[in-house]
């Protein structure tokens, strides 16, 4: 079971299953969360979110990628 993404999620930090941060979420719709990058190693965060392809600076994921949610940080799924 998914957790369910929230506007009260906005502002949290996106992290990878190791703890890695990845990001932050500017907004939540619809189950999908919209997040900017960490700037720090933006290309890491591309391949391990699988947004190598993305044209644009819309990076998102949906719920089902989210393996906890804690009151400062949404954890994802490790992707093996």
């Amino acid at each position: 079971m998914s957790e369910t993404l929230t506007e009260s999620d906005e502002g949290k930090r996106v992290v990878g299953p190791e703890g890695e941060l990845l990001g932050t979420i500017d907004e939540v719709d619809a189950g999908v969360a919209h997040v900017e990058p960490d700037a720090g190693d933006y290309e890491t965060v591309k391949r391990y979110l699988n947004w190598e392809d993305s044209a644009n600076d819309d990076y998102t994921f949906r719920e089902s990628a989210v393996e906890e949610i804690s009151d400062d940080e949404v954890v994802l799924k490790d992707e093996e």
